[in-house]
């Protein structure tokens, strides 16, 4: 397949973000924790618990990070 056939079928950045939440991410956890500035599997992994949250790429608009 050619380069140029393939941007045809080929994903952009903001479909790809989409898909793998790619980007900073950031978490706050259930008791109030935060870290930012992580991958989209540590944001899960500390978004644990009532009222907890993680973010990627919308993080900038959130009021954690």
């Amino acid at each position: 397949m050619k380069f140029n056939e393939l941007k045809k079928i080929a994903l952009n950045k903001t479909q790809m973000r989409a898909i793998k939440g790619g980007g900073n991410c950031g978490a706050v956890s259930g008791s109030g924790s935060v870290i930012c500035n992580v991958t989209k599997e540590q944001a899960q992994f500390w978004a644990v618990g009532d009222g907890a949250h993680w973010c990627c790429d919308s993080c900038g608009s959130s009021s954690y990070c």
